[in-house]
């Protein structure tokens, strides 16, 4: 082959290969430089390629700081192939020859950092995804609608005996005319009493000086100890003295007055009386008298309504309380030129069921 020829051949050669590729075949371009630039072995013989006596060639392989460089002398050409630095020799790697050499491991970024060419990355799978399960859902209970139990009812207490004045019959097997809450001597029989629609009313007198009472006393009886008696007022006498008792005699009873419009509740012991003004008279309308199941106590009570009931006095018995008679009166304990009547609707003895 001719001089020129050969160059041109090898030239190609090295364009053709890329930059990867010649670093693999570094031994087989330093093999022709050295075919083209050494002697023959034997002086006798003729070189394997014809060789100009003035040739000096255009290319040359040398290593500089652990780097083999393909120099062209003509051009100023030079290449760079990788190096290893770090490797005491390439003698010790056999391996570098094969085909293992050209793995990622050796042709990191950093082989071609002196050559500008940077190899793609390898591609990076992504981490798998966790399936994430949503919290499980509480499902909360609709609270069933609880059924209250319904309050029993109170016991009713048990009616002993009543009287609604509304019977002219019942009015001698029930009543007699008279008084007890005052002395005997107080007792007028002209003081008009008459039963009517319902109501018993009581007319004091006027024009009288001394002291003149009337009214109904009850035949039968009440035991206030286990019984409670509640008398419904009409309305009080004006200018008059109204009495409410459940009496023994006049020295020993319990019971209300109403005197110039004012009530006030009274406890009479062997003629020694206890008198408690409780106040306006105008929003009573229900008397009681009851002994307190937790104790021996007797109450004095009053009511709008006969249903809510207000205690103004307790106090423990003196008097017997086994024998009591009902006493409704209306009188004068002055001169009084004008007056009403006083009138009671119901009276009613009871006792718990």
């Amino acid at each position: 082959m001719p001089n020129r020829d050969w160059k041109d051949a090898l030239w190609n050669l090295r364009r053709a290969l890329s930059l990867r590729r010649m670093t693999a075949r570094i031994a087989l371009s330093a093999s022709l430089l050295g075919l083209a630039t050494q002697p023959a072995a034997d002086a006798g013989a003729q070189p394997r390629v014809p060789l100009d006596p003035a040739f000096e060639p255009e290319a040359s392989v040398r290593r500089f700081k652990g780097r083999y460089v393909l120099k062209r002398s003509a051009n100023s050409f030079f290449v760079h192939l990788a190096g290893h630095a770090s490797h005491s020799s390439h003698a010790s790697h056999s391996s570098h020859s094969s085909g293992s050499h050209f793995s990622g491991s050796h042709f990191s970024s950093s082989h071609y950092s002196s050559s500008g060419f940077t190899p793609s990355p390898a591609p990076v799978a992504p981490p798998p995804q966790r399936s994430v399960e949503p919290p499980p859902q509480r499902v909360l209970e609709t609270p069933k609608p609880s059924r209250k139990r319904e309050k029993p009812a109170a016991p009713q207490p048990v009616v002993v005996w009543e009287d609604s004045f509304d019977a002219e019959e019942m009015r001698d097997v029930l009543w007699m005319r008279g008084v007890l809450a005052t002395q005997s001597q107080t007792f007028d029989s002209t003081i008009h009493v008459r039963q009517h629609d319902s109501v018993v009313a009581i007319t004091p007198r006027i024009g009288e000086d001394e002291a003149h009472f009337g009214g109904y006393v009850s035949i039968r009886t009440v035991n206030l100890s286990v019984q409670t008696m509640v008398v419904e007022l009409g309305k009080a006498a004006v200018n008059a003295t109204t009495i409410v008792a459940a009496a023994i005699d006049a020295d020993n009873w319990l019971g209300f007055r109403i005197e110039h419009e004012q009530l006030s509740v009274e406890s009479h012991n062997a003629g020694y009386a206890v008198t408690h003004v409780i106040g306006a008279a105008a929003s009573v309308r229900f008397l009681r008298l009851r002994v307190t199941s937790v104790a021996p106590l007797v109450c004095w009570e009053t009511s709008a309504d006969g249903k809510h009931w207000t205690t103004h006095y307790v106090e423990t018995p003196a008097i017997p309380l086994n024998r009591l008679s009902v006493a409704l009166s209306a009188g004068t304990t002055r001169r009084i030129e004008s007056t009403t009547a006083a009138e009671f609707a119901n009276v009613r003895v009871e006792r718990e069921p």
